[in-house]
């Protein structure tokens, strides 16, 4: 290979290794799929109800209300711990912490053996990825060594992909993606539901059902304290997200010896 095309290579390679890695955050982060729609109006892809609703009434109206007040004391929070179960990318645990305008949070993506992990700091993102997780990107067969190389190593992404990925620990883009996955307000003010008493990671709580096509709505809200949101559920929409740790503080840092996408680039190169 002469010299004069080595840099071809090194940033053709780089691109395709950066666009998988960011496809794969942005599948198990589910930031390709928030919602602009404002909080209360119908958000698109949600659930047409079973049956015919009930008019409005004082009751339904103040149970609808209780679980927006819950979706906005949960996400508002500090800090955060939330642990989403998707049947086709896996389970993603995030913590995130807010600080004014500071956002930060650290993830771990897995599904099988397949892990996927990231970092985002206020001013850099990094990522770590098993050989089981590279393996999935389409030119791991013809890059084999790329796989190897990078397997379980820590990687600064380049300024690129931070832009792409540094507001999924922002609040709106968490609740866009949880609201476009949700009847919205209005239907829920209109829809009747059935409440119960729940345990849900050791606390009390309330779990509120809505008879919904594609399977049962749910949300399960704290009793004692602020009413956090502790887990919602939908079906029809692959919806299963539980939240925790509200207001724990906590510490997102850089990766300690994570490498450059171009030092890694160069080790690839080497290694071939």
């Amino acid at each position: 290979m002469s010299s004069a095309t080595s840099p071809l290579v090194h940033r053709a390679r780089r691109a395709t290794a950066t666009a998988a890695v960011t496809a794969a955050l942005i599948a198990a982060a589910g930031c390709g799929s928030s919602s602009n729609g404002a909080k209360g109006s119908p958000s698109e892809g949600s659930p047409k109800r079973a049956a015919a609703t009930a008019p409005t009434s004082s009751g339904e109206d103040r149970t609808a209300k209780l679980i927006s007040e819950a979706i906005d004391v949960t996400l508002d929070q500090d800090y955060l711990r939330s642990t989403r179960r998707k049947r086709t990318e896996g389970t993603t645990v995030m913590h995130s912490a807010m600080s004014g305008d500071t956002k930060a949070c650290k993830a771990h993506a897995w599904k099988g053996a397949a892990t996927l992990d990231w970092v985002i700091t206020p001013s850099a993102l990094y990522t770590r990825g098993s050989k089981e997780a590279l393996q999935v990107a389409p030119e791991a067969k013809k890059h084999p060594t790329r796989v190897k190389v990078l397997a379980d190593r820590w990687v600064k992404r380049n300024a690129d992909v931070y832009e792409v990925m540094r507001d999924m620990c922002a609040p709106k883009t968490r609740r866009d993606w949880l609201e476009k996955r949700l009847p919205s307000l209005g239907q829920l003010k209109k829809t009747s539901s059935t409440q119960r008493p729940a345990t849900v990671q050791g606390r009390p709580a309330t779990r509120i059902t809505y008879k919904w096509e594609g399977g049962a709505v749910e949300f399960h809200i704290a009793t004692e304290g602020k009413p956090f949101l502790l887990r919602v559920t939908n079906p029809a929409m692959d919806l299963d997200e539980s939240f925790s740790d509200f207001g724990k503080p906590f510490r997102v840092a850089a990766p300690p010896g994570a490498a450059t996408e171009e030092e890694m680039a160069e080790e690839v190169l080497a290694a071939q």
